[in-house]
């Protein structure tokens, strides 16, 4: 069998040119052109979050085992980018620093599924209730920040997670407001 060359093969040549053809064009237009979920993803790692508002509420009872502590967070979350977002679910770990110690108070889940507009500023809205036995350790600073308005610094930190287009990923933040005289 005689090797003919590419020139007698139309199909051969077509495909060569295809393959040409398709190489100029990724490498003009780079890998976005491959995979559309990179633009969403690298628009969710612009995002800037910030702890707007932490309304405490202590709730005493007898016995003070059944205490609570009533939080409303509103977490501000800036899009700087085109692309709406939307969680999948975001999660972090709430702390206080108060009395020179940090205390860690518990995890905050948000509601899954919230919209982050572009060019724009959206607002994560969850209502928080941890019991006595889950804040024992951190009574003490807790009830100064919220009773008695000592200086306390609310930090959370915690990762958001979206999928685009079939990919999973998460972006990681960290917020904190202070609070008291």
């Amino acid at each position: 069998m005689r090797l003919q060359s590419v020139r007698q093969h139309p199909r051969v040549l077509r495909l060569v040119r295809g393959l040409g053809v398709a190489m100029v064009v990724l490498l003009s237009t780079g890998c976005e052109a491959l995979s559309p979920a990179l633009k969403y993803e690298e628009a969710a790692r612009q995002l800037r979050f910030s702890l707007d508002r932490v309304e405490p509420q202590l709730e005493l009872a007898f016995p003070l085992e059944q205490s609570r502590l009533r939080l409303r967070l509103d977490v501000g979350v800036d899009n700087p980018s085109e692309q709406r977002l939307r969680t999948r679910r975001m999660v972090g770990d709430l702390k206080l620093t108060a009395q020179g110690g940090d205390h860690a108070l518990g995890s905050v889940s948000f509601p899954e599924g919230a919209d982050i507009t572009p060019k724009g500023r959206s607002i994560l809205k969850v209502d928080v209730a941890l019991g006595y036995h889950d804040l024992k350790s951190a009574w003490g600073p807790l009830s100064g920040a919220v009773l008695r308005h000592e200086p306390a610094t609310w930090s959370l930190a915690g990762e958001a997670r979206f999928e685009i287009l079939g990919i999973e990923f998460g972006v990681p933040f960290r917020t904190s407001k202070g609070s008291g005289s």
